[in-house]
C-alpha cells in the first residue's frame, strides 16, 4: 500500500459510524498520527500546569465543554509534535462551524494543508440500532455486545462479576439526543468541506474492511 504520508486528513461521522476503528486501521496502513481531540483535551488536564489544572476545572468540575480557543491550543500543541514528514488524522474536530478556521489555522500555523475530510456516513435508525446494544461491565469496564456477547440485561460480568448495564448516552433516548446534536452542529462542517471539495462521503452501513476499502481507493492510495 502506498503511503501518503505528507497528507492530512480529517475523520468526522456520527454515533455508531465506527470512527474509532477507521481511525486505527488508517493510522496503521498509512503511517499517520492520529491525534484523537478528545483524548488529548484529557491528557492535558491531567498536567500539572496552569494550563493543565485550568482545564481540569472545567471538565471535571464545571462539566462543560472545551472552548474553540482552548481546543485550537490543545490541537496545535498535538501537532507541534508530529514530524513534518508524516501525516495527520484528525479525530474530534472540527465539530462545529466555529472551529472551521481554528483547525484550518493551526495546519497553516505548521505549514500543513488539509488534504481530505473522510465523512462516515450513517443514518439515524442506523445509528440507534448499533449503539443501543452497546453495555459495559461497571466493574472492569469490560464492553458487551447484546445480542452476541449477553442475551439478558442483568448478566453480570464473567471476568469480574460486575453488574453489566448501559451508559446513558448509549440508550436509545441518548444515542437520539447526540445523532440530533451532531446533526445541529458538525452538519453544517460536512456541507461546508462538501462547498470546498475536500469531503470523501463513505456509505458507514457496510462492513468495517469494506468501509476501509472505501476509504483507500477515494483517498487514492494503494
Amino acid at each position: 500500500m502506498k503511503t501518503i504520508s505528507q497528507n492530512n486528513f480529517v475523520l468526522l461521522g456520527p454515533p455508531g459510524s465506527g470512527k474509532s476503528t477507521q481511525a486505527e486501521l488508517l493510522r496503521k496502513a498509512l503511517r499517520l498520527r492520529h491525534i484523537d481531540i478528545g483524548a488529548e483535551l484529557r491528557a492535558a488536564a491531567e498536567e500539572d500546569t496552569p494550563f493543565g489544572r485550568e482545564l481540569n476545572d472545567i471538565i471535571h468540575h464545571q462539566h462543560k465543554l472545551a472552548s474553540d480557543e482552548i481546543m485550537k491550543t490543545v490541537f496545535e500543541n498535538a501537532v507541534r509534535s508530529v514530524p513534518l514528514a508524516q501525516g495527520i488524522l484528525l479525530d474530534g474536530a472540527p465539530r462545529r462551524s466555529s472551529q472551521i478556521d481554528e483547525v484550518l489555522q493551526v495546519f497553516q500555523s505548521v505549514n500543513r494543508s488539509l488534504h481530505k475530510v473522510i465523512f462516515i456516513d450513517l443514518p439515524e435508525a442506523q445509528s440507534i440500532e448499533r449503539i443501543s446494544k452497546r453495555y459495559i461491565c461497571f466493574g472492569c469496564r469490560r464492553p458487551f455486545i447484546f445480542g452476541k456477547d449477553i442475551l439478558a440485561t442483568d448478566e453480570v460480568c464473567g471476568v469480574c462479576g460486575g453488574k453489566i448495564g448501559q451508559r446513558k448516552d448509549d440508550t436509545i433516548e441518548g444515542v437520539r439526543t447526540r445523532y440530533q446534536v451532531f446533526q445541529a452542529e458538525t452538519l453544517p462542517v460536512i456541507e461546508y468541506f462538501e462547498k470546498k471539495g475536500l469531503l470523501l462521503r463513505i456509505n458507514g452501513q457496510q462492513e468495517a474492511e469494506a468501509i476501509f476499502k472505501d476509504i483507500i481507493e477515494k483517498i487514492g492510495a494503494k
